[in-house]
């Protein structure tokens, strides 16, 4: 041959002699109906007829040939181009291979015939098929017209019809051949078919006599066109026009005109005929037979590179032997070599299927996008498990182990891809799903880990798969391109491959997957979980907090992209710090409303109206009123995991993330200040002004970090960002609530009140009430009294009223605001103990919202603060009233006795002033100087808050009423009750000869009184006592008693007769004792990190002097 490489010599070869020989004589040119329809219709059927005689024997040179030797010949210019002209050679090669065929054809009665019976079979195959694709409706529509063209076939007995009976197999074997799939348009035309067929539409009424009649005369349709007149005209004035007579409308009349006028009747058509095949094919139009042969070669080139077809064999010759040089020989030599072992039960490379490798490339890119593929197949026991196929084919420049090898990485990454898919496709399905997950009954606190947080983090990994699926179609296409020429050239291999990916995501979706496992773990508080198990993440129900849930999951994404960022993977940083960013959108959010609406406040008397936080918001409601002096401390908190709650039973951890956890209290701070502001009718200055600047506008995270141009992945930068973000919020709702405080509230008025009242700072007032009250207390220890007791409600809320309207300091202290009562034990008297003034209850009601910073805790302290500087008064009056005049302290017997006396009493006073002075001078007004300073710089109500409190704390730990000075307290309220004890000693030995401060000085002398003599027996002196002359002047008796000590060491001052100098002496050996350890106590204090740490230290060095 001359031309081997032509296509019009090589294509006939091949099909009649090498490859597949019955797929193109029988099967190949029915199949294309570009190529057999027009055959069929104008050539095929008038070839039959001539043929059929000649059919029965096969001779190369007969009539019917020579007919049909023009028509190839004008076929093969039609189709290829060629005649005998241009290329002669050519043109008898392609002349013969039609002929040959036609030949072939001829003797087969005109082409591949079939039967009925065959066409049966064949039909109800395609009924069968189609119920098996459930299109039942298709079935049975192709069933109802195959019935009715059988039963239509029946009638086919003209012998010179288009149709004959005995060719209807080849009509139905015809419209099987060039019949397609069936398509949507398919089926829906097979749904109006067997509906018009089962709900056949009412025919239309027929016309009748009667409503002919019922009409005008000769009007109407069924008038029109009569009279010879032309169609939709009538006739009018028919009575003069008309010759009288109307056509019959009886059918059997018109049946009798039809024959009558048979013969005359003017018409011209031809009867049919038979053209011939020339005729008949120029009668249809010549089809572009060139383009239907090039369709034909592009199907056939598309299924020679269908590589997955089980026919399908690589180009590449595996019978080489090995060659070091040929790597595409490694393979097949190796099978062929592990093959010649029986026992490895290894086929041979011809028994195997091997590919090319940019087809296995491609093969992985959809198996990573999660799609069916040859290579790697998911485990059979776990889904979403993804294994190299065990019938994968080869690659035949690599080992089976080398193979299997590479594949494994790609199966591995796959696997965790289906892990993350999973995941997001089931938070997606419970967003659409209206049913919440049932709770779990195993436990009492159980909780939904549904949430906004969830539902964004799985959308944002969503969007890093679609990016994935993107570059691995952009790959996919690259490489489709690089085949077909119409791009750069591309080298693909596997190992290519597994770089790119790595190149291109790192280690993104193994972190994305940690991190699912991690969550689980802690919501299900247990560290054996799988990855299988990540997607009941979106259904589960756990009794860890969704709160918890939610600050676990950020910063779990946020020390991630942290960690990948200080170790240099920018790609898995920047990827993470983007799924984070978007999953902390909706706590962000929640942010945003706390600190621009506030609190939601509750009414509870509209129970339904109250507004709740979300669950999976960091700040927790619980519940209280707004008017509880509570609810600013303990109505809206940071929540923290409760014990039932904490996965360790450690210390509560707070439910913060990370990014938030520096200015959480902030944010809190923020909300509850402005949500304070709403509820007093105070509208905040940015909405009042109107200002619509950055400081009102809250925007997203995303946008709020593009903006600034920060690095997610930094938490200190965050955190800074965050901050400067909050800080409009937090400075105007503060500023402006402490003006409201200060200014409308009169905070500054309730403050000095406080003070004046319970640290004293109004020395004159609560100095002249505690003169009244110790008094009062005087007098009615006398047992045959009959007036009010000192602890009466009414005398001590009356006593302090008169006293302050005396002094006219209703300015300072307003008594309608004050309550005193007493709620100790009245069995305990005043002149033994000053622990009889510890059930002393002053009440000081402090308006809203002022009962936010003054709340009951803070009074309580005010009032232990107030009892104990009044217990020292009490002590401090008892030595100032013990004082001797008269003639009874110039007697020389009495000299020495009193000397002891007095000394005992200025050791008393020494100390009693000493620690007054200490508390009012270092703890007390220094403290208050400080207070005051930094209480007009607060900027919030919480700082005011912080800073009372601070100061509160320093001046009782400062006056010995924190509990880690409780020893101390006690060794002060014992030398106070020394005092007392001391009082009393004196008084039964001096026979009340006291200076009452609080009344007019009184002048002893001897009376001769009954009483005041009974009460001189009972006296314990250290001598015996002369007689006294009698007195004529009778003075008002001042009256005394003796009761029996408090202190310690006391018993009853007569079990010490005759031993009065040792009691003595013991009562100063203890006092000695108290005073040391209370210089020592101090000392260690003073040397302490306690903001009263000066105060002791004054303490200290003050009583240092004692020893001196």
């Amino acid at each position: 041959m001359s031309r081997p490489s032509s296509t019009l010599s090589a294509r006939p070869h091949s099909r009649a002699l090498h490859q597949r020989p019955s797929s193109s004589l029988s099967q190949r040119p029915p199949s294309s109906a570009s190529f057999t329809r027009p055959v069929s219709s104008a050539s095929l059927r008038p070839q039959s007829r001539v043929s059929r005689p000649s059919s029965r024997i096969s001779r190369p040179a007969t009539r019917q040939s020579t007919r049909l030797v023009p028509l190839c010949q004008k076929l093969i210019t039609q189709l290829t181009g060629l005649t005998s002209e241009n290329d002669e050679e050519d043109f008898r090669i392609a002349l013969d291979f039609v002929s040959r065929n036609l030949e072939h054809a001829t003797a087969m009665k005109g082409g591949p015939s079939s039967d009925m019976a065959t066409m049966d079979k064949r039909f109800h195959g395609f009924l069968e098929k189609s119920r098996i694709q459930s299109n039942d409706t298709l079935a049975e529509a192709l069933e109802i017209s195959y019935r009715k063209v059988k039963d239509s076939a029946k009638e086919l007995t003209n012998i010179d019809g288009d149709i004959k009976l005995a060719h209807l197999p080849d009509h139905l074997q015809l419209l099987a051949l060039l019949s397609a799939a069936p398509v949507a348009s398919t089926l829906k035309h097979a749904d109006a078919y067997v509906e018009a067929i089962k709900h056949p539409p009412e025919p239309p009424p027929s016309l009748t006599w009667k409503d002919i009649l019922a009409e005008e005369p000769f009007e109407g349709q069924h008038w029109e066109g009569v009279y010879g007149l032309p169609s939709g005209s009538t006739v009018e004035c028919w009575e003069k026009t008309s010759d009288g007579s109307t056509p019959s409308l009886s059918p059997w009349d018109d049946d009798s005109d039809d024959l009558d006028d048979n013969d005359s009747f003017p018409y011209t058509e031809d009867p049919p005929s038979s053209p011939g095949p020339l005729e008949r094919v120029s009668s249809y139009g010549q089809p572009n037979l060139s383009l239907s042969y090039q369709h034909r070669r592009v199907v056939e080139e598309l299924q020679a590179r269908q590589y997955w077809r089980e026919e399908w064999r690589t180009d590449v010759d595996l019978s080489r032997p090995f060659n070091l040089g040929d790597a595409s020989t490694l393979g097949p030599s190796l099978s062929r070599a592990l093959g010649e072992r029986t026992t490895l039960l290894i086929n041979g490379p011809e028994h195997e299927k091997y590919v090319n490798e940019h087809d296995v490339v491609r093969e992985v890119l959809m198996c990573l996008q999660g799609r069916r593929n040859l290579m790697i197949t998911s485990n059979s026991r776990s889904p979403s498990l993804m294994r190299p196929s065990p019938s994968a084919p080869r690659l035949v420049h690599l080992t089976l182990a080398s193979q299997t090898s590479i594949l494994s990485s790609f199966a591995q990454l796959a696997s965790t891809m289906s892990h993350i898919r999973k995941f997001t496709s089931a938070v997606f399905s419970n967003v659409f799903s209206t049913s919440d997950p049932p709770l779990s009954s195993t436990h009492l606190l159980s909780h939904n880990t549904r949430s906004q947080t969830i539902e964004a983090f799985a959308d944002a990994v969503d969007s890093q798969l679609q990016k994935f699926d993107r570059w691995c179609a952009d790959k996919e296409e690259r490489i489709c391109r690089a085949h077909a020429g119409l791009g750069n050239q591309l080298v693909v291999s596997l190992l290519s491959l597994e770089k790119d990916v790595r190149d291109a995501f790192s280690v993104t979706f193994d972190l994305l997957l940690a991190i699912l496992r991690e969550l689980m773990g802690h919501v299900m508080q247990s560290d054996n979980t799988s990855d299988e198990d990540v997607w009941l993440l979106a259904s589960l129900s756990s009794r860890v907090p969704p709160a918890a849930v939610t600050a676990h999951l950020l910063d779990a994404c946020l020390r991630s992209a942290e960690e990948q960022s200080s170790l240099g993977d920018k790609i898995t940083a920047e990827a993470l710090t983007e799924v984070f960013i978007r999953s902390a959108q909706p706590v962000w959010a929640m942010v945003g409303r706390w600190v621009s609406d506030g609190m939601p406040v509750r009414d509870t008397w509209e129970a339904s109206d109250n507004q709740t936080l979300d669950d999976e918001f960091f700040v927790e409601d619980n519940e209280l009123p707004l008017m509880d002096p509570d609810f600013w401390a303990n109505g809206y908190v940071l929540r923290t995991l409760s014990d039932f709650e904490a996965p360790t039973g450690g210390t509560k951890e707070l439910s913060v993330p990370v990014f938030l956890e520096r200015i959480a209290d902030r944010i809190l701070e923020t909300g509850k200040a402005v949500g304070l502001l709403r509820v007093l009718g105070i509208p905040l200055l940015n909405e009042a002004d109107g200002d619509s600047g950055d400081d009102v506008h809250w925007p997203s995270l995303p946008t709020l970090i593009a903006q600034h141009k920060r690095d997610a992945s930094d938490p200190e930068g965050l955190a800074h960002l965050i901050s400067d973000k909050l800080a409009p919020y937090y400075t105007s709702s503060g500023s402006q609530l402490t003006q409201v405080l200060t200014e409308d509230c009169d905070l500054s008025r309730h403050i000095t009140a406080i003070e004046g009242l319970f640290l004293m700072t109004r020395g004159d007032v609560i100095g002249h009430f505690a003169d009244v009250l110790f008094a009062k207390a005087s007098v009615s220890s006398i047992p045959m009294d009959s007036q009010q007791h000192w602890q009466d409600f009414h005398f001590l809320n009356s006593a302090l009223r008169d006293v302050v309207d005396m002094n006219n300091a209703t300015k300072y202290i307003e008594t309608s605001l004050v309550r005193l009562s007493y709620r100790g034990s009245k069995t305990t008297a005043i002149a033994q103990t000053v622990k009889a003034l510890d059930g002393l209850l002053v009440e000081y009601a402090v308006p809203f919202p002022l009962a936010y910073i003054f709340t009951p805790r803070v009074m309580s302290i005010y009032g232990s603060i107030f009892i104990f500087l009044l217990q020292i008064q009490r002590a401090k009056s008892v030595l100032e009233r013990i004082l001797v005049r008269g003639e009874v302290g110039s007697e020389r017997h009495m000299k020495h006795e009193l000397k002891v006396f007095y000394a005992m009493r200025g050791k008393l006073s020494w100390f009693i002033n000493t620690l007054l002075n200490v508390l009012t001078t270092h703890v007390l007004y220094s403290q208050l100087v400080t207070f005051h300073k930094n209480f007009k710089g607060a900027k919030s109500l919480d700082e005011m808050i912080k800073i009372h409190n601070d100061h509160l704390d320093t001046i009782r730990c400062g006056c010995l009423l924190h509990p880690e000075t409780s020893a101390l307290h006690r060794a002060v309220l014992s030398a106070l009750d020394m005092c007392l004890h001391f009082s009393n000693i004196f008084v039964s030995f001096s026979g009340d000869n006291t200076h009452d401060i609080s009344r007019l000085s009184i002048v002893m002398k001897r009376h001769r009184s009954h009483r005041q003599r009974r009460l001189r027996r009972d006296t314990i002196g250290f001598s015996a006592p002369e007689n006294y002359e009698s007195d004529d002047d009778d003075d008002d008796e001042i009256l005394g008693d003796s009761p029996e000590p408090s202190f310690s060491l006391a018993a009853s001052v007569m079990s010490y007769k005759g031993d009065l100098p040792n009691h003595l002496d013991k009562l100063s050996s203890e006092l000695d004792g108290v005073v040391r350890f209370v210089r020592r106590g101090s000392e260690s204090w003073a040397g302490g990190m306690s903001k009263a740490a000066p105060a002791f230290g004054a303490l200290a060095f003050a009583l240092e002097d004692w020893d001196s």
